[in-house]
């Protein structure tokens, strides 16, 4: 049975990827990691998970086969190298970095290890998306995220919020040959206001957008093109136009939140491309792409203040 690892329990494992694992327990074996010991006792009695640790080398003693990290971003990089230098797998949540020579530096190492370094780009597996992915038939792409008066630095909010939506459009358009043709961000107080990149490949267009000051959290996806309009809302619906006629789709009620939001997809991709030595869920070309396309925005494009 594989062994799997976890790093890190807080808000973001516990809502987005703790219920999935634990319903795997049958297919592999986890191994959590937490330096809260009381935290672990607590995650381990609630989901039934027999191995838990406070220390990250004792996974590696454990012989995990890959690792799930769930730790904050200016951990990443040291986290990620020590488990890749061990030949383990890594899945790591979005970014892997705000560096990109960081980013790049260790694809190269999951590369000369032939190991999996896969981001958490759980959009890219919507149910709703997928629809949406064949870029051939498409002629502009609009992703747009916003939030109900949010304060965040401009860096992070770019990092944490924005990269999601550039990432689904660059990957909706294909990702490779894609170009940043502009950008801009609207910032006070160094906080961001607003941000938005706008993307070609070939005829076909794609605009990113975030606004932290909306008075509403919403987050909308759309795409024109030979099938007509389509639009996602919120990730639970799809909306298609075309000669005249408009179809609505919703995510019947028994899927599962988590399937929805695409983690349970991904995750499950993930173990399976390891077990059965199939290609990573999210191409390394593609994620660099994405993190290359946030650093040039903060360092290209026109701020606003």
């Amino acid at each position: 049975m594989l062994k799997v690892g976890v790093i890190g329990l807080g808000n973001i494992a516990q809502k987005a990827y703790l219920p999935v694992y634990s319903k795997l327990q049958d297919q592999f074996e986890w191994h959590l990691m937490t330096r809260n010991g009381a935290k672990l006792a607590q995650i381990q009695k609630r989901y039934g998970f027999q191995h838990g640790t406070t220390n990250q080398d004792d996974l590696i003693s454990a012989g995990v086969d890959a690792v799930f990290i769930h730790t904050p971003t200016p951990t990443h990089y040291q986290i990620i190298k020590k488990f890749l230098s061990h030949k383990i797998h890594v899945f790591v949540d979005k970014p892997i970095s705000e560096d990109l020579d960081e980013v790049k530096e260790l694809y190269q190492l999951a590369e000369q290890n032939q190991v999996f370094l896969t981001a958490g780009f759980n959009r890219r597996f919507v149910p709703m998306v997928q629809q949406l992915t064949d870029h051939k038939l498409l002629h502009s792409i609009r992703a747009t995220k916003t939030r109900e008066n949010e304060t965040q630095e401009t860096n992070f909010a770019i990092f944490d919020l924005m990269i999601h939506v550039i990432d689904l459009v660059q990957f909706l358009m294909g990702s490779k040959g894609v170009e940043l043709l502009n950008g801009r961000i609207v910032e006070k107080n160094g906080n961001l206001v607003s941000a938005e990149v706008q993307l070609g490949h070939g005829q076909l267009s794609g605009m990113a957008q975030v606004d932290m000051m909306a008075n509403a959290n919403t987050e909308v996806l759309q795409a024109i093109g030979q099938n007509g309009i389509m639009e996602v809302e919120d990730l639970n619906q799809l909306t298609i136009q075309k000669q005249g006629q408009k179809l609505v789709q919703k995510t019947p009620d028994w899927q599962e939140n988590l399937e929805t939001r695409g983690f349970k997809p991904l995750i499950e991709l993930f173990l399976k491309a390891i077990v059965n030595g199939e290609e990573n869920p999210v191409s390394p070309a593609s994620s660099i792409l994405s993190h290359e396309l946030c650093v040039r925005l903060i360092n290209e494009t026109k701020v606003i203040k």
